[in-house]
């Protein structure tokens, strides 16, 4: 650790020398470890704690001040950083969220195009508009497959000219953009180059303007010296909020802070005036905390809401803070008072300790006398209303007051100088003194009547309510139902239908909880959450046996002509229109949830919902694995985890000691498998299943697996070219027609004459026959039935689910059938002459498809009508079973055809 941290977390960061992935991770460890407490240069840590009363605050300035005095001469610093005209961009960026670039505000997948001014708009109406934004298309996808962190960025839709087009599209609006560096990615696929130099090229080839150091502490001054070599200086801004030994290059910072009542001072503000913390809180419901903090400090706001695919949105009351306290932040911090070596916080207020009012100070760069004061409120109940500061009446006679908040003028008392102005519980103030006047049209009185006018309503008038963001299941669209399963494209399994199948499933998902929303939320629950379990009826249906291989996607591209219109990734294995040698039976990879629905919709398949597919790997056991409740690697491929992908096995190779109980295979360990999708107004995700062969080393941060079938995780969409990956395949499902309810089915002989109709549920029944032409109707419930001995014709039983308002029948040879008639259903019975004819009977009954009719031929106590009718054979294909009641032939039908109504 020592050797490690003398090399690359050296003090002068002068290097960035090629170290192990283990010692790499050391030095991440000790380097925040140390950033976050104390170290011999700097015994605060990122915040200095406030004086402990005003009576101290003197000689706890006087204090400050010589530490940052002395620190600097240690280190010979002299802001090397901010004279670079590329970087006054950083001491500027105040409102800055992080987000997704699969944000649906963002990018538009039914046009595929980008939407960088919708999702500018939104900001602006929500929260007053950004500076920067931290663009980032890696974590949490990252890991399903070997591509890198710059794979994952260079993989979204249109690459890199795409990416230009966005990135100058936000550059007209006056943001500026970062990548997020993911430090810890030392276990994907090798780029042959160093992190920084690659880094460097990647954010001037895209015309960006700096990076976020995702987990770093500070970032090594290699990375700065990298993208002055490239020709385009970079905003460093590490997570961990950086160092005083890496201020010189780490223009930016995040702030995870402390929030006690009276203020910190952030330190690396106080060490040098220009430097820009984002305050984050990712997490937080109410912002006030952290963005009070950052308003006192001068800084920045990190106004995060994707997290990670997680809406934690902003409340309208947080939103309208912003707006106010990012204007004020803009307007003085462009006239460079909030970058003033000079400042001083904890300046003296009249409500420090009644009230709880705290100010800092920050001069004008043009003059010292002019100033600029931030106040907040830290009294979340009691709003500060009379006198707030104190002016020497020196000061009073040569400079004119504003409140700078409300946007009128303030005039000191007569008596002492005082300042008053009111700041509601939980608020802002701002005061300006100025020499000048705000004359009508000018920049002052602009920003003074926008704030004016922005602060007629208090905040404590807007909506602070938190509320989650719901989502929906996309339907997955039925296919026809069938009897037996398609035989278009490969092996299915038939899954029987079950009354009471227990799903129940936990998402895996590295951050988030279930009060703020992770995970999905299925239509039977209130809000997206992590845990999910429910009793639910399962309809019969068809499984692939195996996932969907190389030679069956070939097949399909030859017979249905499909061409990508765009190309990136797809089907990142096959060179020439082919896959590898001996690659026929593993699994495709390298499509896309869209061309995976193709596919199967192009054999009259879909994808399996995520309950079916894990009913078919688990049954009704409730087991953890498709084997059994123990893990056995022997049952699965062996883990692969080096920096490329060797490929996956054969779909078979496991099987059957790896299938489920219905016979199944190949549903873990192999690739993941897509199942469904789920979207809010901003994210669209799929649900994945059965984990990889692959996942990387080095990180806890890679796409995490889940082998057991009561697992799923979470994988986030966007477009073909993102979505491709070389660790998700997919297998087929098609809908089934009911399995038969009846007593009679799967059996070949009743010994009695009883037909007990009643096992057939809430179906309805009609009864015709008997020789006095009897027609008995049911619907619902009902008794058993006994047809009438010694009958001397034919007797039928038609059962549906549906109102039969006309039944036919008609004899080939002619006989009158005899009819009868019923109010419920108009029903009609048919008789033919003793002795029976070898004539054919037409029987024909309206119904619907899916439905069950039941027809009985019989000449019940009748040996010679008996002798006549059987054995028979009946020639319709959609007869699924045929059985014999003495005396009586049973035909069971199911409605196949979906374009025919009888």
């Amino acid at each position: 650790l020592s050797l490690c941290l003398s090399s690359w977390c050296s003090l002068t960061m002068t290097c960035f020398l090629p170290v192990s992935v283990a010692c790499f991770v050391l030095c991440v460890v000790a380097a925040t470890n140390a950033a976050s407490s104390t170290s011999g240069l700097n015994p605060y840590g990122r915040q200095i704690p406030a004086p402990e009363s005003l009576a101290q605050r003197d000689e706890w300035l006087a204090g400050i001040k010589k530490w940052r005095e002395t620190t600097k001469a240690q280190l010979g610093y002299n802001g090397t950083v901010y004279k670079y005209p590329q970087l006054q961009w950083t001491q500027t960026s105040f409102i800055q969220p992080q987000m997704h670039p699969y944000d649906k505000f963002f990018y538009n997948r039914d046009q595929h195009t980008y939407t960088p001014e919708r999702w500018l708009a939104d900001l602006k109406t929500r929260y007053g508009g950004i500076d920067a934004a931290l663009i980032w298309p890696t974590y949490t996808n990252i890991g399903v497959d070997d591509r890198n962190q710059y794979d994952q960025i260079l993989s979204l839709p249109g690459g890199v000219d795409a990416i230009l087009n966005f990135s100058r599209t936000l550059h007209a609006s006056g943001v500026k953009l970062l990548w997020p560096y993911n430090p810890w990615d030392q276990g994907t696929r090798d780029t042959g180059d160093t992190d920084a130099h690659y880094l460097a090229k990647l954010v001037a080839d895209t015309e960006f303007d700096g990076f976020n150091g995702d987990t770093m502490p500070f970032i090594p001054n290699d990375f700065f010296k990298q993208s002055l070599d490239v020709g385009r200086p970079a905003g460093l801004e590490p997570e961990g909020g950086g160092s005083v030994e890496s201020a010189d290059w780490d223009s930016m910072g995040w702030g995870y802070w402390q929030y006690p009542f009276v203020p910190m001072v952030d330190t690396f503000k106080w060490f040098d005036g220009r430097r820009m913390t984002n305050v984050c809180n990712r997490w937080a419901k109410d912002h006030t905390d952290d963005m009070q903090n950052a308003f006192f400090n001068g800084d920045g706001f990190e106004s995060w809401e994707n997290v990670w695919g997680t809406w934690n949105g902003m409340v309208e009351r947080d939103g309208e803070a912003t707006r106010r306290m990012g204007h004020i932040l803009r307007y003085f911090g462009q006239r460079g008072f909030l970058h003033s070596q000079d400042w001083e916080p904890h300046v003296p207020t009249l409500q420090w300790s009644s009230t709880g009012v705290f100010a800092s100070r920050f001069p004008s760069p043009d003059d010292p006398d002019q100033a600029v004061w931030l106040l907040v409120n830290r009294n979340r109940t009691s709003n500060a209303t009379g006198g707030q500061l104190h002016v020497p009446s020196v000061a009073a006679d040569a400079l004119r007051f504003f409140d700078c908040y409300h946007g009128v003028p303030l005039t000191p008392s007569s008596s002492g100088g005082a300042l008053s102005f009111d700041i509601e519980a939980g608020g802002y103030g701002c005061v300006l003194a100025t020499k000048n006047e705000s004359a009508p049209g000018s920049a002052l009185a602009t920003f003074l009547a926008d704030m004016a006018a922005m602060t007629q309503r208090s905040l404590a008038s807007y909506d602070a309510t938190w509320r989650y963001l719901p989502q929906t299941m996309t339907p997955i669209a039925p296919t026809s139902r069938t009897a037996v399963a398609p035989t278009t494209s490969g092996v299915m399994v038939t899954i029987p239908g079950t009354s009471a199948y227990t799903f129940q499933v936990t998402g895996v998902e590295i951050e988030g909880d279930d009060g703020h929303g992770v995970d999905v939320q299925y239509d039977w629950e209130s809000h997206p959450q992590r845990e999910h379990v429910r009793v639910m009826a399962v309809d019969r249906f068809f499984m692939d046996k195996y996932p969907v291989t190389n030679g069956q996607f070939k097949e399909y591209l030859q017979a249905s002509g499909y061409k990508p219109t765009d190309t990136h990734n797809f089907l990142r294995d096959w060179t020439n229109g082919s896959f590898p040698p001996g690659w026929d039976d593993k699994p495709v990879t390298w499509v896309s949830l869209n061309e995976a629905r193709m596919f199967c919709g192009f054999y009259g398949k879909r994808l399996p919902n995520e309950f079916e597919w894990q009913y078919a790997a688990q049954g009704t056991d409730g087991r953890t694995y498709p084997w059994g409740s123990d893990w056995e690697a022997n049952r699965v491929p062996s883990h692969k985890h080096g920096r490329t992908m060797p490929g996956p096995d054969s779909v078979q190779a496991h099987s059957p000691k790896g299938d489920s109980p219905f016979g199944v295979s190949d549903l873990v360990g192999n690739v993941w498998q897509y199942t469904n999708e789920f979207e809010d107004s901003h994210t669209r995700a799929v649900i994945v299943k059965g984990s990889s062969y692959y996942r990387p080393d080095g990180s806890k941060w890679y796409f995490p697996a889940a082998p057991e079938v009561n697992k799923h995780n979470k994988y986030f969409l966007m477009d073909d070219a993102y979505e491709r990956s070389g660790g998700i395949g997919f297998r087929c499902a098609a809908d089934a027609l009911p399995e038969c309810s009846s007593a009679l089915c799967g059996q070949a002989i009743h010994t009695s004459r009883l037909a007990n109709l009643t096992t057939l549920g809430s179906r309805a029944w009609e009864h015709f026959g008997g020789s006095a032409g009897r027609v008995q109707t049911k619907a619902g419930s009902g008794a058993a039935v006994e047809p009438t001995a010694g009958t001397t014709g034919a007797v039928i039983h038609a059962l549906g689910r549906g109102n039969f308002s006309s039944v036919a029948f008609a004899w080939s040879d002619g006989a009158a059938p005899k009819a009868t008639s019923s109010s419920a259903t108009g029903a009609v019975a048919a008789v033919s002459p003793s002795p029976v004819s070898e004539a054919a009977l037409t029987l024909s009954i309206p119904a619907a498809p899916g439905d069950l009719v039941y027809v009985y031929l019989g000449a019940v106590g009748n040996a010679s009508l008996l002798a006549q009718y059987g054995p028979h054979t009946f020639s319709d294909t959609t007869s699924l079973t045929t059985v014999w009641e003495q005396g009586t032939v049973a035909y069971l039908f199911q409605i196949n055809n979906n374009n025919s109504s009888s």
